[in-house]
């Protein structure tokens, strides 16, 4: 009976660490490049790039349908899935209030610029980037959720940045193409933003079928 409640434990602790991994390439990706080019003045982060996007007329003038506040999804993705990975019953107190500061942290940057805080052009991204501080500041009541619901929540989350991002990069990509007048190749940091979404995807979808 023991040995079965510390294997299940041990396969807990290791899911939980393929969550913080999954966080971690989401976040690191994020802050990388999305958009590749050998000059690195036309190099485009995951966290510039809805800023850069808001330049092309096709865009100002609505032809092209982009969101840009959806840039942002991945980062309260990863923000919220590494505080809520930080609740987990096993984690010792003072890991989880670093884990959950951090994940704070993250969220903040999911704010708009403070100088167009309350433009009407920020309106969505400052609703999502609320959206991501209030729901990381929620996570500590989350501790005692079943590993069921939790793998349910990491499922849509890990969805719901791996759509926003992989259709509002893929709708910007022919104006950038046009722009730089050459094939853009998709930078490091998307590569690795995705990766990141699809491990928490399967770590959750792990947790929600061995429950």
């Amino acid at each position: 009976m023991r040995s079965g409640r510390a294997v299940r434990a041990r396969g807990r602790s290791a899911l939980c660490g393929l969550h913080m991994v999954a966080c971690a390439l989401i976040a690191s990706g994020y802050f990388g490049p999305w958009v590749a080019h050998k000059t690195a003045a036309l190099t485009v982060t995951g966290y510039e790039v809805s800023e850069f996007a808001k330049f092309f007329p096709q865009v100002q003038g609505g032809v092209v349908p982009l969101r840009r506040a959806l840039f942002v999804v991945p980062l309260l993705t990863a923000s919220v899935s590494l505080a809520l990975t930080a609740q987990r019953s096993t984690t010792r107190p003072l890991p989880r209030r670093g884990a959950t500061a951090f994940a704070v942290l993250l969220s903040l940057c999911e704010l708009p610029p403070y100088p167009s805080f309350l433009a009407a052009a920020y309106r969505l991204q400052l609703v999502l980037g609320g959206v991501g501080i209030l729901l990381t500041l929620l996570t500590p009541l989350a501790r005692q959720i079943s590993e069921r619901v939790r793998g349910l929540l990491f499922l849509l989350l890990a969805l719901a940045g791996a759509w926003s991002a992989l259709w509002q990069i893929g709708v910007l990509h022919p104006l950038i193409v046009d722009l730089y007048g050459a094939p853009v190749w998709p930078g490091w940091g998307v590569v690795t933003c995705v990766i990141g979404l699809l491990l928490l995807l399967l770590t959750g979808l792990r947790d929600l079928l061995a429950s």
